[in-house]
């Protein structure tokens, strides 16, 4: 890991372990980087390697519950929206973080200065079925069952293939990892919980959180189009199209994608200050 990196393990209100780390100048601008479905956070090494980011923002990521290095707990209560939202409190306290920007995907509290939908699924529901591609959906019920191994290492396969045609094989490998540590509980809990997106969309159409919608053209996982109308109405968006990105655009579009997060996080930033 790069110089300056710091690494800790994170204790919820539940008591579920998290894994966080962070690199760059603390006096920074936050951006708090969030994974995706059964990955974890060393799908963003490319970025948080790069002094090109890390001189210019203070980088933090972390293994969200039940991904790669954090606790895994399958018991319902745990699954609650407050308690994801309890690890994100740790990791912030842990770090001294007041005002971050959000990346990935997720339901945002009050106290973000801004969020980045990247080829995101806005938030957990029926939306779903609307977001994801086809190829997708149809993985789904494949990774969630316990009594075919072969459908489940093929759905897998099918997925991890299906995010970057830029990635690694030490990365693809790696993503295949993650699929495997997740107890299959886990994933059930995942896809089945449901968020009340009404404090999210009231936080976007009151004009209070302003939010980047950063859409790949050549996404397979989610449509574009379907993130942006499922928060129909929010005012502060900016919107950019990445001719050339993939689920992975800070590999497909490394430079793209670097320049549009950074000039609009210096926006955002300089507009709390002023």
């Amino acid at each position: 890991m790069s110089a300056g990196s710091e690494s800790k393990i994170v204790v919820s209100a539940d008591g579920t372990e998290i894994y966080a780390n962070a690199i760059g100048d603390p006096s920074q601008p936050a951006l708090v980087f969030m994974h995706g479905f059964s990955m974890s956070s060393l799908v963003f090494d490319a970025i948080f390697d790069d002094p090109k980011w890390s001189s210019q923002v203070y980088l933090v990521r972390y293994d969200m519950r039940g991904h790669g290095r954090s606790g895994k707990p399958i018991d319902e209560a745990s699954w609650e929206s407050r308690r994801l939202c309890d690890d994100f409190d740790a990791v912030l306290q842990a770090f001294k973080i007041q005002k971050p920007i959000v990346v990935g995907c997720f339901h945002p509290p009050s106290y973000l200065a801004g969020i980045i939908y990247v080829a995101a699924l806005p938030y957990m529901g029926p939306v779903m079925a609307k977001v994801g591609t086809p190829d997708i959906l149809g993985c789904l019920p494949a990774l969630m069952q316990t009594t075919d191994v072969d459908a489940f290492q093929n759905a897998a396969i099918s997925f991890i293939d299906r995010l970057s045609s830029s990635m690694s094989h030490n990365l693809r490998q790696a993503c295949f990892g993650n699929y495997m540590v997740q107890p299959r509980a886990v994933t059930l809990r995942l896809l089945t919980r449901v968020q009340s997106e009404e404090g999210l969309l009231e936080a976007g159409r009151s004009g209070g959180l302003p939010m980047l919608a950063v859409l790949p053209k050549k996404d397979q996982v989610v449509y574009g189009a379907e993130t942006l109308k499922a928060v129909d109405g929010w005012k502060n968006l900016h919107v950019e199209e990445l001719d050339n990105g993939d689920h992975m655009p800070w590999l497909s579009e490394e430079l793209a994608f670097r320049e549009a997060v950074l000039r609009w996080t210096n926006r955002i930033f300089h507009g709390l200050k002023d």
